[in-house]
């Protein structure tokens, strides 16, 4: 039932929120584009008409009478031969394409006979298919839109290997060896053919190096596949030591290593290419960033420091001075480390630099390092004011005063928050409005003014914001589901203070309270949220095995809960300590499981990350 709410919500927003767009073939045929009018229009309209009801037998049958009488209109032409093909009376297709040679342009004679030969092979007629696509390609063998033509009209049939043959005989023939070099490389990898699929992508960065981007691009679809990431780094590896000079080889395979998480091997193509190209810091410190960003810290403290060293007196070393800072705030954020080192960063950088640009942007992350890291309360106000003070009506002090609603939640006062978080959503626009909404709608929820907070919901639904919408809606079937206002809602009203307590890092009483749930209303629709919501709580406070074995039993408990993706996915994360194999093992089956999730990204990054360590 849960899972049906919230795909109804879905198709409601997107329908309310994203027009229909038209769709568009590329058709040949006949060569008036004129439109059917009058009787004819009518009679066309019943043909459609009676297709969309199924009837195709009275529909091709009414689209027969048109083209006898309008041979020249290629709208009847086109519906009459897609109808022939839908029904799989293939030979009625291929008469009416041979009927249609003689009256249309010679440019189009050339994919109607590729198109022939994709009817032949679908009736059956496999060898004459073959025989008729190559007669095609010795019409005009010298011809590069030749072999295209054919070769698109192969792979809609899935004849891939073929396709392949077709493409390499072409690139010969005509004596080019760049040629069809992305459509090789693409049909090598959907064969499963990794090793070639890359020596293509590298020839054609080879042959034309700004296509890095493209590359690159291309590459990070394949490496989702089993042994294309072996492959890739085995021929990339290769033709950098054959072609040292190309630094877009290099920048590949660092790209590559970062890919896999081997930041340190990246590290070491990094440096060849800043040496190379002489980009002044440039490309170190963007490494450097990406590094921190993907928790190598180690690394990133060397790029940074190499940043410094070679470009003292430069911009990039007050961008190198600030991004360490950065990766010390990551690294607290992450696991507590060292955040005493990340505020003495920012502050020095402050001191050294009052007039800089990310001023108030520094003493915003201050400010989240004490009330988010350190739970120093009293020193992050002390900040968020500075802030609201100094940048009122900017951005900037519209974020301090929506952080400081959040301190006056932890804090237990929820009137202050829900009149901060009532006026931002007045006075902005945007995801700041639809994040502040939500957070009233939440403060409701807590209060158990559940009325209140699904009246706020129904609004935020139409939100451009992709994160608060998601929220709101699991929000929303929430509290669709729950029992009416006359019914018992004591359940509910646990769950709502529940959330609350974990929100304000009491995880010991939310392990308490979400357990009475369990104990007194299991068969109550909340159940399964309150037993994700013991599993988080049961992680804040420490209990590791216990919240790993709570987040690997939720989806065998609630197999048809909308929570039972993200079970799995923290599920695989804590495994990964002790037991990367049965990580990736789980992280897997979450993509064959729940190819609609939201975590999907995550998960095949997560995936990728183990494969390296395996390597």
């Amino acid at each position: 039932m849960r899972l049906f709410l919230i795909l109804y919500l879905y198709f409601f927003i997107l329908v309310g929120a994203v027009p229909a767009q038209p769709q568009r073939a590329d058709r040949i045929g006949p060569n008036s584009e004129e439109a059917l009018e009058g009787s004819a229009a009518a009679r066309f309209q019943l043909a459609l008409g009676y297709l969309r009801g199924l009837q195709f037998d009275r529909g091709i049958s009414v689209l027969e009478e048109l083209y006898v009488a309008y041979p020249d209109s290629r709208i009847v032409f086109n519906t009459l031969k897609e109808s022939y093909v839908n029904v799989k009376q293939y030979e009625d297709a291929i008469a009416l394409l041979d009927n249609a040679v003689a009256s249309i342009e010679q440019s189009q004679k050339l994919p109607l006979a590729a198109e022939r030969a994709q009817l032949l092979y679908l009736s059956g007629n496999q060898q004459a298919a073959m025989d008729a696509w190559y007669a095609v390609v010795e019409s005009a063998p010298d011809t590069e839109n030749t072999y295209r033509v054919v070769y698109n009209s192969m792979i809609k049939v899935r004849l891939l290997v073929q396709a392949i043959d077709l493409l390499l005989q072409g690139r010969k023939t005509i004596n080019s060896p760049t040629l069809f070099q992305a459509e090789t490389a693409y049909l090598y990898s959907l064969t499963g053919q990794h090793g070639l699929a890359v020596e293509e992508y590298l020839n054609l960065l080879t042959h034309n190096p700004r296509q890095i981007n493209y590359v690159r691009g291309r590459l990070a679809r394949d490496l989702q596949q089993e042994g294309a990431l072996e492959a890739a780094l085995r021929v990339s590896k290769k033709r950098v030591a054959t072609q040292p000079k190309l630094w877009q080889l290099r920048e590949l395979l660092a790209w590559l290593y970062e890919e896999i998480g081997e930041f340190e091997q990246a590290y070491q193509e990094v440096e060849i290419l800043e040496a190379e190209s002489d980009s002044s810091g440039q490309t170190l410190h963007q490494f450097a960033v990406r590094a921190a960003e993907a928790s190598a810290f180690a690394v990133a403290a060397k790029a940074f420091e190499a940043v410094l060293h070679t470009h003292p007196d430069k911009t990039i070393a007050i961008d190198a001075q600030l991004g360490i800072a950065d990766m010390y705030r990551f690294q607290a954020e992450q696991n507590r480390h060292a955040p005493q080192k990340a505020l003495d960063a920012y502050e020095k950088f402050l001191a050294d630099f009052p007039q800089h640009p990310q001023i108030p942007l520094i003493m915003t992350r201050i400010a989240t390092l004490y009330q988010d890291v350190l739970r120093d309360r009293e020193a992050a106000r002390s900040v968020l004011e500075q802030i609201v003070g100094r940048y009122t009506y900017t951005p900037t002090g519209y974020q301090a005063r929506f952080d400081l609603g959040r301190l006056a939640i932890a804090e237990g006062n929820l009137e202050q928050a829900r009149s901060i978080f009532a006026q931002l959503s007045a006075q902005t626009s945007g995801e700041l409005s639809a994040q502040s909404r939500f957070e009233e709608a939440r403060i409701h929820f807590y209060s158990g003014e559940f009325p209140e907070a699904q009246s706020i919901l129904e609004s935020i639904a139409e939100s451009t914001d992709k994160d608060v919408a998601n929220d709101a809606i699991a929000l929303r079937v929430l509290l669709l589901e729950s029992p009416q206002p006359d019914s018992t809602d004591q359940a509910l009203q646990n769950y709502a203070y529940a959330s609350l307590l974990l929100r304000q890092h009491n995880s010991q009483e939310t392990v308490r309270l979400t357990q009475d749930i369990l104990t007194q209303w299991g068969q109550h629709p909340i159940v399964d949220d309150a037993r994700f919501l013991r599993a988080e709580a049961l992680l804040m406070d420490g209990r590791i095995d216990d919240a790993q074995a709570a987040f690997g039993e939720f989806p065998l408990i609630h197999p048809d809960s909308p929570l039972r993706d993200r079970s799995l996915f923290y599920y695989a994360e804590l495994l990964e300590t002790n037991n990367p194999a049965k990580a990736l093992e789980v992280y897997t089956d979450l993509l064959t499981r729940y190819p609609g999730s939201l975590l999907v990204s995550k998960t095949r990054e997560r995936i990728r990350s183990l494969r390296a360590t395996s390597l």
